[in-house]
Formats: C-alpha cells, sequence, structure tokens
C-alpha cells in the first residue's frame, strides 16, 4: 500500500513539473508573440504611411500635370 502511495507522490510530483514547465514555455510563448503583434503592427501601419505618402505624391503629379497643360 505504501509502495502504491510513493509512486502516486512520484507521479504527482512529475506531473506538476511538466505543468510547470509547460507553463514557462506558454508564458515565453506569449511573450514572444507579443513582440512580433507589436513589430507587425508596426510594419502594417508603415506601410499604410508609406500608401497614402505614394497616393498624394501621384495626386501631386496629376494635378501638375493638368494645370500646366498636360506636359
Amino acid at each position: 500500500m505504501l509502495e502504491r502511495l510513493d509512486r502516486l507522490q512520484q507521479s504527482d510530483e512529475r506531473l506538476r513539473s511538466d505543468v510547470e514547465r509547460l507553463s514557462t514555455d506558454v508564458e515565453a510563448s506569449n511573450t514572444r508573440f507579443e513582440k512580433w503583434d507589436g513589430r507587425l503592427w508596426g510594419l502594417t501601419l508603415g506601410l499604410i504611411g508609406t500608401a497614402w505618402t505614394a497616393i498624394f505624391a501621384a495626386s501631386a503629379v496629376v494635378i501638375t500635370r493638368i494645370l500646366s497643360g498636360g506636359n
């Protein structure tokens, strides 16, 4: 009976150790994801800003050509 109890306690300790390790891994993964998420948002906003700049520049070129007589 004591042997079974010892085995159960050992299994419980191993399970707790595995759960703690998994918890640590999940926390580390979440931290990495948050960093990547922030970087992706920064990249997205940068690309949107670049697109708007290109649109305004193209509009300025078109307006300038129209006002200058199409040359």
